[in-house]
């Protein structure tokens, strides 16, 4: 007797394994997750056709507060519990084998097709070049969403966002609305409307659609039910390119001239150039060996900041630059050197 966790792929009956189908065949009780993601109305009917009284329609209760039960079971008889995409890609039902290992209860997990993997590859972006994916809520504060946009784009790393699947889920439009009034109140011109984005819906089913534009024309597209998702693009390779025009339409003027803004690797820029020129211009009031080390350590400063710059690495050389910009300012103040940012 055991615990069968049970990957459905991405919602529709084409993704459902052999191994899966020979799981549940074995099975007393089946209980379907209904609750992280979606699966197509037709898997749902075949399923019920299948199984019958066996199927059960599991809510977050079920197999989160409750599942001591559903392990009480499986020390008796095969119970299944199916879980749309791959059951652990996210973090939810992880607490499950937990319980049953504590518990001694046998388990079984079949992996599946998941979208946080099927979105890369089917919209031909290279998977190495994503960056960290994040939810983007119904309710709450959007800021982080847009956080780890601009930090992915920093890096010049693709971002992936997955969509609300609560009440009915969030639809593209309504996160873009969302994420865009961020942009208006945080003002680090990360996102507006002649962004690029690839919205992305029903992966896997029969009315799966994809489509890569401006956030302006993704607001007048009519979209299919969630779910939905978006993927907002760092760098492009020139073969990603190819993709986003040949398979997916994108607009080959908006694709081929696209850069990712870079709002903190634009700012240290600025903060090199700016201490460049000082070291250039500034005058030097005390004519010693001692003032003459230290412009020579802030020069060095300098140029290690651009380094760090110029190999990607934004932080080390935000921190660089600010040192070089500490001791110019520290002789200033004593008056050894005088000079205007």
């Amino acid at each position: 007797m055991a615990l069968y966790i049970l990957g459905l792929g991405l919602g529709s009956l084409d993704y459902v394994t052999l191994g899966v189908l020979n799981r549940l065949k074995m099975c007393s009780e089946v209980y379907l997750d209904s609750y992280t993601s979606f699966i197509s109305r037709e898997l749902l009917e075949w399923l019920e056709k299948e199984l019958g009284e066996k199927l059960k329609i599991a809510v977050r209760k079920n197999l989160e507060d409750n599942i001591d039960e559903i392990l009480e079971k499986a020390v008796h008889r095969n119970v299944a519990i199916l879980v749309p995409g791959d059951p652990f890609i996210a973090t939810t039902h992880i607490s499950i084998i937990v319980k049953a290992r504590e518990k001694k209860v046998d388990y079984e997990i079949l992996h599946g097709v998941s979208a946080y993997s099927a979105a890369p590859s089917i919209t031909g972006l290279h998977i190495y070049k994503f960056g960290r994916t994040i939810t983007l809520p119904r309710e709450g504060d959007p800021k982080e969403v847009y956080r780890v946009i601009q930090d992915n784009m920093e890096k010049g790393l693709h971002t992936l966002i997955l969509l609300d699947t609560a009440d009915g889920g969030l639809t593209i439009p309504e996160a873009l609305i969302k994420l865009l009034s961020v942009e208006e109140s945080l003002g680090r011109k990360i996102l507006n409307e002649d962004s690029l984005a690839i919205a992305l819906v029903s992966l896997g089913m029969s009315n799966q659609l994809i489509k890569v534009g401006t956030i302006r024309e993704l607001l007048s597209v009519e979209y299919p039910p969630p779910p939905h998702m978006l993927i907002f693009p760092g760098e492009l390779h020139f073969t990603e390119i190819e993709i986003l025009i040949k398979i997916h339409g994108a607009r080959e003027d908006i694709v081929r001239k696209y850069r990712p803004p870079r709002y903190e690797k634009d700012r240290t820029l600025n903060y090199i150039t700016k201490t460049r020129r000082v070291l250039k211009e500034l005058k030097i009031n005390e004519d010693s060996k001692h003032v003459k080390d230290v412009l020579e350590i802030a020069e060095s400063y300098v140029e290690d900041s651009y380094s760090y710059w110029s190999s990607g690495e934004i932080y080390n050389a935000l921190a660089t630059i600010a040192y070089a910009e500490g001791l110019l300012d520290g002789l200033r103040i004593v008056g050894k050197i005088s000079f205007k940012w």
